[in-house]
């Protein structure tokens, strides 16, 4: 499993399209996904065997009889987009991304672990600052990690 890390500023072009950072690119090969975030208002952008993990699992839920679940499914596939990062380390966003996100034109990858979230730069700055250790402090005991 890859692991992101870190932050990395970047600016979209006139097309939606950002420069992949060099050292991220190294990571990604084949077809990556990107997806609107369920909670907050960024994007995530998972390489092709996360999105598979994803898929298996979203697959095994019961859409037929559970609305959440079909609401589930039906945003996450039906507002994400595949993608391949072209020669200049580039990848596009459609509009409907970049509206959902907020996004203009500085944005901030931030490695989340098996994913990057894709922020627009002043929401992320808000977001960081909003920072709340008591609930990193309850999810590390509500979860048993050992840090």
């Amino acid at each position: 499993m890859l692991s992101f890390l870190g932050e990395y500023p970047r600016q979209l072009d006139e097309r939606g399209r950002f420069i992949l950072p060099a050292k991220v690119r190294e990571k990604l090969s084949g077809t990556i996904y990107i997806a609107p975030s369920p909670i907050d208002e960024c994007l995530n952008l998972y390489p092709e065997d996360e999105w598979q993990t994803i898929a298996e699992k979203v697959s095994a839920l019961p859409t037929v009889t559970n609305r959440s679940a079909a609401a589930l499914q039906r945003r996450l596939f039906g507002k994400a987009m595949s993608c391949e990062v072209d020669k200049q380390g580039r990848i596009t966003l459609t509009e409907e991304l970049l509206t959902h996100a907020g996004m203009q034109k500085d944005i901030v990858l931030v490695g989340v672990n098996s994913k990057f979230e894709i922020w627009d730069s002043e929401k992320w700055k808000k977001a960081d600052e909003a920072f709340d250790s008591d609930m990193m402090i309850e999810g590390i005991s509500e979860y048993d990690i050992k840090i």
